[in-house]
């Protein structure tokens, strides 16, 4: 497709766009009232049913693969007119991870789909139900406007069960030849705190472990002063791994961190917000790690991997008043990891550390593994979204190293060199995984105008990974 015949069917479907768009924020909004918290076998089932629908309703071949540890897999295909092939990823469960759905008095419907002025309410709209809409409209308005899609453009879409599953490595282990493409456009990076479209170009890696000490067989009154204390344990042996400084200690863990290159400095550290005034004030924070103040934070955030303590439990932390020597104590850690670290290479290294720290005693189970992934920023899908998100947005996108949360870019890898690069639907306000969660309208407007822009830059794509 020629850029002139492609100027002019993008134009065609951004007028069906503008003449559709009441309908698909209607259609969001029943979207948004499915409860599908992974898990929820009822709900998941509901939402794979009605994305099956609506994604047949835009043109789009559908097939249905078992979850093999999550929910089912929903893929799908919209063939077009060049040789290239583009892949859609996201996730159609709500998460639940850092704060569990609860519902207390005078609580927002945290399903309701409302739409309150230019504001649509709703658990998981934003992470990740208009982020994945917004794609699914953009194929069925260029579909009703133009007939043919212009390069072939295909869906993945995960319903996970938790946070820690390999339910997305054993699919691609068995079907990734239906879902190889030449690019990948993934589902994370809302606006910034400056109201910039943001495209995530990774995801840091992740070791997430717990650790256990155990004294005793149980908890004995603290009169029996000779016991030893399973926790002062455990807290001694955390404060090993860290220093005040944020300064990790394990033996080699800075060995193999690959510190920003040219075109990182250029297209993606040089742009990041300096006023942190807003994350300091919606967080409650008096003052960040460190020392840390203006861009420091962010660069800080993007490019130095850490080890961060999750949680706590030993002994008696409730309101009773029991004097005890806690037998057993646990601690949950993440690290967080950046290119080039191993999280296989952490793990022996932190038992090390314990060992030769004189906490053998204290045990190792490993929650999740990931390792880091990042894209060249000079590349050709980040040039690509980049330029489309500046046409619609009127204003230069930041590109960011790595998508703040986790996730499981890296398993492409093993498959395809083909590039991923992540922007979402969503902006630092929208409340994640509260009830009161939300997305602007005019960012559904804009999400579903980027995707359109993509669809018609997308037959200049160099070829990777075909069609499969």
């Amino acid at each position: 497709m020629s850029l002139p015949v492609a100027r002019a069917a993008l134009a065609a479907a951004e007028e069906r766009h503008r003449g559709r768009f009441a309908d698909h924020v209607a259609e969001l909004a029943a979207f948004c009232r499915i409860p599908s918290v992974g898990g929820d076998d009822a709900a998941m089932g509901q939402a794979v049913a009605w994305l099956e629908a609506a994604m047949r309703r835009s043109g789009i071949e559908v097939e249905v693969w078992p979850g093999e540890g999550n929910h089912p897999y929903l893929v799908g295909m919209a063939r077009g007119a060049a040789a290239r092939t583009l892949l859609f990823f996201n996730h159609y469960d709500i998460a639940t991870y850092t704060n569990p759905i609860e519902r207390r008095p005078g609580d927002r419907d945290p399903f309701s789909g409302a739409v309150e002025g230019e504001r649509l309410y709703a658990r998981g709209v934003a992470d990740d139900k208009a982020t994945l809409l917004s794609r699914i409209h953009a194929v069925r308005l260029w579909h009703e406007a133009n007939g043919t899609l212009p390069v072939t453009v295909k869906f993945l879409l995960e319903g996970k069960r938790g946070l820690a599953t390999d339910g997305l490595g054993r699919f691609l282990a068995r079907a990734f030849p239906r879902v190889a493409a030449d690019a990948c456009c993934w589902e994370a990076g809302a606006k910034d705190e400056a109201d910039r479209p943001v495209i995530t170009l990774g995801h840091k890696g992740q070791l997430y472990v717990e650790l256990r000490c155990r004294t005793a067989n149980g908890d004995y009154p603290s009169r029996l002063t000779a016991l030893p204390n399973s926790a002062w344990r455990l807290v001694w042996a955390l404060a090993s791994l860290k220093d005040p400084d944020e300064r990790v200690r394990l033996p080699g863990f800075y060995d193999r961190v690959r510190r920003p290159g040219p075109a990182e400095e250029e297209w993606c550290y040089r742009h990041l917000p300096a006023d942190v005034s807003g994350l300091r004030a919606s967080t409650g924070v008096r003052a960040f790690v460190a020392g840390l103040d203006g861009q420091r934070v962010m660069r800080f955030t993007y490019t130095e991997p850490t080890v961060g303590l999750c949680g706590l439990a030993a002994g008696e932390a409730g309101p009773a008043h029991r004097l005890v020597i806690p037998g057993e104590s646990r601690a949950h850690v993440e690290f967080r990891l950046v290119p080039d670290q191993d999280p296989e290479e952490v793990l022996t290294s932190l038992r090390a550390h314990l060992d030769q720290g004189g906490f053998p005693d204290i045990t190792l189970e490993v929650r999740s593994m990931l390792p880091p992934y990042t894209t060249d920023p000079d590349g050709p899908l980040p040039r690509l979204v980049g330029e489309a998100a500046e046409e619609v947005y009127g204003r230069r996108p930041v590109l960011v190293p790595f998508a703040t949360g986790i996730g499981h870019r890296y398993l492409f890898r093993r498959y395809s060199s083909m590039p991923i690069v992540g922007f979402a639907v969503g902006y630092a306000g929208s409340a994640l995984e509260t009830n009161d969660e939300h997305i602007r309208l005019r960012d559904y407007d804009e999400g579903i105008r980027h995707v359109l822009a993509i669809l018609a830059r997308a037959p200049t794509l160099p070829a990777v990974g075909g069609e499969g």
